[in-house]
């Protein structure tokens, strides 16, 4: 029977996607109605069943397909004729048990109508911290196990009162099953607690406005663990900050009360406009305006771009009633390691850091860090999957009867699960190698497969051997092997866009474990889904002192210099990086070079970012990962488009002329930094001219600098140069390029 010929009696319809906890069962029946349909809709495993019988039934589809909730994403729709049933109305059936392919719920920033409510001192929930209804509030933050129902929640241990519980089963209400529905009679209470963990007498909001008005910091509980703030326009509180927190000069993101306030500080198009004050509100990095920005001048040191956000829970919202200043607000951790999400983790960790705590009792289940974007070419690009992107579900073309565990890298650390219809990529974890970190790490795939009741058959994992999510396959009893990292890189980017066919990859980044047993990270390859062919790299070069390089610039680009000059010619040469040691140290660092002393050859481009950072006297030992390429970003002119000198010969790209010509500019920053993005821009148009016959696909981190990615979105245009934008360009996403391997490459489908 065809499709046209049952719409106007009787059907069964499947919507996968997410679907569940964002209203979209009331959406179907307020539309069942509309459109007099009689049946059912109700939540299963498997996604959104509804089954349908009336002449309007067309109608009623289209609808389903063009009107649903802002917050659902319909994947699929599956319609097939029913038997007829003698329904007298339409009525939404309670959830069915079990787990399936469902993707989760994401959390949501606090929608206009809560806001409005919030507002109104007539209204009951006025100056409410924890409103909410299907459009906004948590989501995956507070769910144990799906499908998502209250009592599957943390919301569990609040008992609805007879207002709330009205709304809660009116199909007519917004908050038509809103999980984690509450009023200030019946819902989750604040609590404010000294560093020791004392609960302090008064109005906890009005305690951490007088604590962030005499400059001092406090941690704050938002929906996926607690931020640090204090006042962002004084030298002093963010000097403290930094002190006690020991990040002395990594940027800091600032939460600003207002859009009117937040543009008075940062300069921000439509396209970045869109996103700051849309309905995930994540931190966005924007140009700073420096002649009216009277930020403390220690939130972003030497840089001319700012991450900035808005409140995006009605928590952050109620302190800034008070407040007429910007606030730090910095994810609660220790180094890279994992947002914390309770308050005695706070007072166990970091009570040395925060005066005050602003804590509620609603528990956060699992983990989430606020998620950074930026905007380069009008186009998305992810820096951290978190809150309102994450968990984050693609709709397998194929699916898998196979479930697939990908553990991704090191840096940066996240999951990628592959079960039934679905590919899901985790949050953003954080850096292993700490306990708390790989901690997490461990307890993030535990939570994978008990949401989707799993038991993965096989593990794939990165080559490096010292990886701690290498080190956890190792230990798993099970199917294993390793993916190379660069390669899984152009292999995440494929993911998100569902290619399969040969592509032309560019995989730039710090390091990585090459298949010869090197540091690799200017990769140039022929790929597709099963393989990939190594056309091309950046000739290798020393890192003096191993790990030590990646944190002293200067160390690599003496490395460089040694390549092309002799002992005496580097000693007596006018050059930023040479001016950054003693004599005797360039002696000692030569000999390391010259017997191949603690000197691992890298073809990065990340490390080659850095070196010319040194060379050209932007910074000479780094604070934080990437801080060389920001520094250089600030000064780079769109009008200066000549590269510097290099040749390519049998795919090596030898860049001695090019460290020749950034000597002789004699530190010109605004020369060497655009100058040299443009010359990345020619390396990859040459191979590009060479294969033009395939499309081009780019990843890893050294594409996070915004300049160059504007560069390459003019240069390359639409149809053929693919990046990502839905999932990180970083490390974030290797284990998505892990898992895509696998799901093309199981022992079905080629006998591996």
């Amino acid at each position: 029977m065809s499709v046209e010929s049952f719409y106007s009696t009787s059907v069964r319809i499947i919507v996968k996607g997410i679907v569940q906890g964002v209203g979209f069962r009331p959406f179907v029946y307020r539309e069942a109605l509309r459109y007099r349909i009689t049946g059912f809709v109700c939540n299963t495993p498997e996604g959104v069943v509804i089954e349908a019988h009336g002449k309007h039934c067309e109608q009623f589809i289209k609808a389903l397909r063009e009107n649903f909730p802002v917050q659902a994403r319909i994947d699929s729709m599956e319609i097939e004729p029913c038997e007829s049933a003698a329904y007298t109305g339409f009525e939404i059936r309670e959830s069915t048990l079990g787990l399936g392919s469902v993707a989760i719920p994401l959390d949501s920033a606090l929608c206009l109508a809560c806001q409005t409510e919030m507002d109104d001192p007539a209204n009951r929930r006025y100056r409410y911290p924890f409103i909410n209804c299907t459009d906004c509030g948590p989501r995956y933050t507070i769910i144990q196990t799906p499908p998502y129902d209250r009592v599957r929640t943390s919301m569990k241990h609040f008992t609805m009162c007879p207002e709330c519980l009205e709304e809660y089963n009116d199909p007519t209400s917004r908050r038509y099953h809103a999980e984690p529905i509450s009023c200030p009679n019946c819902g989750p209470k604040l609590t404010f607690l000294d560093n020791s963990g004392n609960m302090l007498e008064g109005d906890s909001i009005a305690l951490a406005v007088e604590m962030l008005k005499e400059g001092k910091i406090i941690a704050l509980k938002g929906l996926g663990g607690f931020h640090l703030m204090c006042d962002a326009t004084s030298d002093t509180a963010v000097a403290k900050l930094r002190l006690r927190k020991h990040r002395k000069s990594k940027p800091l993101a600032v939460m600003f009360g207002s859009l009117e306030q937040l543009e008075t500080y940062v300069s921000i198009n439509e396209v970045e406009k869109s996103h700051i004050t849309g309905s995930i509100k994540p931190i966005v990095i924007v140009d700073a305006q420096s002649e009216t920005n009277h930020l403390s001048s220690l939130i972003a040191p030497h840089i001319q771009r700012l991450g900035v956000f808005l409140p995006y829970t009605p928590l952050h919202r109620l302190l800034f009633e008070s407040i007429d200043f910007p606030l730090v607000a910095t994810s609660a951790n220790i180094s890279d390691e994992p947002i914390m999400i309770r308050s005695s983790e706070i007072v166990g960790r970091l009570a040395h850091v925060v005066d005050g705590i602003l804590d509620h009792d609603r528990t956060i289940i699992n983990a989430l860090d606020d998620a950074v974007i930026q905007i380069a070419g009008n186009r998305v690009v992810m820096l951290r999957l978190g809150r309102g992107f994450a968990p984050h579900t693609f709709a397998l073309q194929h699916p898998t009867d196979k479930a697939v565990l990908a553990l991704g890298a090191h840096q940066k650390s996240a999951i990628a699960l592959g079960v039934k219809e679905n590919m899901i990529l985790s949050p953003h974890i954080g850096d292993l190698g700490s306990v708390e970190a790989d901690g997490y790490f461990e307890r993030t795939v535990q939570t994978f497969k008990r949401f989707y009741d799993v038991e993965p058959s096989l593990l794939v994992h990165d080559l490096h051997p010292q990886y701690a999510s290498s080190a956890y396959a190792l230990t798993q009893k099970r199917e294993h092997y390793g993916i190379q990292h660069h390669y899984a890189h152009i292999l995440a980017c494929m993911a998100e866009y569902g290619m399969d066919e040969k592509v032309l990859g560019f995989a730039y980044d710090g390091t990585g474990y090459g298949e010869d047993g090197s540091l690799w990270g200017g990769e140039v390859m022929v790929a597709d889904v099963h393989a990939f062919e190594r056309i091309g790299h950046l000739k290798p070069f020393a890192l003096l002192g191993g790990d030590k390089a990646i944190k002293e610039p200067r160390r690599i680009g003496l490395s460089l210099l040694f390549d092309i000059y002799s002992l005496d010619e580097v000693l007596n040469m006018k050059s930023p990086t040479v001016e950054a040691f003693l004599p005797h140290e360039i002696r000692t660092l030569h000999h390391m070079w010259s017997k191949n002393i603690n000197a691992p050859r890298s073809s990065s481009i990340g490390r080659l970012f850095d070196a010319v950072a040194s060379l050209g006297g932007f910074v000479q030992s780094l604070d934080y990962e990437g801080q060389g390429g920001m520094m250089m970003e600030s000064f780079v002119d769109d009008s200066v488009v000549t590269p510097f000198s290099f040749e390519i010969e049998n795919g090596v790209i030898d860049v001695s002329a090019m460290v020749k010509e950034i000597i002789s500019l004699q530190g010109d920053k605004t020369q060497i930094a655009s100058r040299f993005l443009s010359t990345i821009e020619t390396i990859m148009e040459h191979f590009a001219h060479l294969y033009s016959e395939l499309p081009i696909v780019i990843g890893g981190g050294v594409f996070q600098n915004r300049a160059l990615m504007s560069r390459l979105y003019r240069r390359f245009g639409e149809g053929r140069f693919y990046a990502q934008q839905q999932t990180p360009i970083n490390d974030g996403s290797i284990a998505l390029g892990q898992l895509y391997y696998a799901l093309h490459n199981t022992k079905e489908d080629n006998g591996r």
